[in-house]
């Protein structure tokens, strides 16, 4: 009787490491669980508060005009609620499908704004030049151009 009580104990207390082993594993993992999603939520809201329009009007011919250097002027609108660097380091442009690094365009705030805020205009000028991925100058036709901010994407149309 004695040696069945023992090994009942035996088993019992090996029964209690195995359990507390499987809580510790899953508390662990809870909270792994619960810091992404956290993260995630973050990440969600910010991408929820950012808004942005280019407002540049393509029938005006002062998007693209060949007798000036090429270049691609696109005025963009901030019309979130969530500020942003006005600088390649946050911007992406994209001119009919093709990237162009940020080594081949300016940005510059208009109206002696200080950073890239709700309402603020910033003027971005492509280089058609400076890369190889985009034809310079453009060919007659219809074009695109796509400013990326975040996960937030507007495109103009345009024709040449």
């Amino acid at each position: 009787m004695a040696g069945s009580s023992i090994s009942e104990l035996i088993l019992f207390i090996a029964a209690l490491s195995v359990a507390a082993t499987v809580s510790g594993v899953m508390i662990t993992t809870v909270g792994g669980i619960a810091t992404a999603v956290d993260d995630r939520g973050t990440n969600v809201a910010g991408d929820i508060n950012t808004d942005i329009e280019i407002i540049s009007d393509p029938g005006t011919g002062a998007v693209y005009d060949d007798t000036r250097a090429n270049e691609l002027h696109l005025l963009v609108k901030n019309t979130g609620e969530r500020d942003f660097p006005g600088t390649g380091a946050a911007i992406e442009v994209l001119v009919d499908g093709r990237y162009v690094p940020s080594d081949a365009y300016r940005t510059t705030l208009m109206a002696d704004a200080s950073s890239f805020d709700d309402g603020a205009v910033l003027r971005i000028a492509v280089d058609p030049d400076a890369t190889n991925n985009i034809d310079s100058p453009l060919a007659t036709g219809d074009h695109t151009a796509t400013v990326i901010v975040r996960s937030e994407r507007e495109t103009l149309e345009f024709r040449v």
